[in-house]
């Protein structure tokens, strides 16, 4: 692709993340996303087959903006579990905390059914990465002694789900407390009871 459409195809995307974050995918015409990105109709259509390839083409690209690193570079696989667990944790939900990927991710659970090769992009590239990365993790704390054996994958998807539960409260349910609570707090509470359990 020639750098002026390159150029033009990444302002075709700036726009439409500003009118879907506004209008959401129904409400968003064809129109409204040209007049956005300051171009005609007809000229969208060159770049994109239509609202859903561009909606789609979206949600992949500003994942792979988002989630491009796995691990932030001070997060190391040899830190304990009760350090590399937290920092793990804010890292996640800190992704989804500017306005922009918050209404993304809105956008993309209120729409999940009616767009299937949305998920598909989510969960290859987000969902399967992010588990497979945190119980690599949990396998090499095993191998260290610093855990006992166990079934890693359980483990990865309790902590992981938790924390989707509580981006889905917060941004989605507008729950008060996940929206009081800090970010610190949820993620050292999380943090110490799949470590330590609930029983005395």
């Amino acid at each position: 692709m020639a750098p002026e459409d390159r150029d033009r195809r990444q302002q075709i995307l700036d726009a439409a993340q500003q009118v879907f974050a506004q209008k959401g995918f129904e409400g968003a015409s064809i129109k409204d996303l040209a007049k956005a990105a300051k171009i005609s109709p007809g000229l969208l259509y060159w770049y994109f087959k239509d609202k859903t390839d561009l909606f789609v083409s979206l949600i992949s690209e500003r994942i792979e903006e988002a989630f491009g690193t796995l691990l932030p570079e001070s997060v190391s696989f040899d830190l304990p579990p009760d350090e590399f667990l937290p920092q793990f944790g804010r890292f996640y939900i800190g992704l989804f905390e500017p306005p922009m990927n918050a209404a993304l991710f809105k956008l993309q659970v209120a729409n999940a059914q009616a767009l299937p090769s949305a998920v598909k992009q989510v969960r290859s590239n987000v969902i399967g990465r992010v588990l497979s990365t945190l119980q690599s993790y949990f396998d090499h704390q095993i191998e260290a002694g610093r855990m006992r054996p166990c079934n890693t994958e359980m483990v990865t998807r309790t902590f992981m789900g938790s924390i989707v539960a509580y981006l889905l409260l917060k941004h989605v349910f507008q729950d008060k407390l996940a929206q009081d609570v800090s970010v610190e707090t949820f993620v050292d509470g999380i943090t110490d009871v799949v470590l330590h359990g609930i029983l005395p």
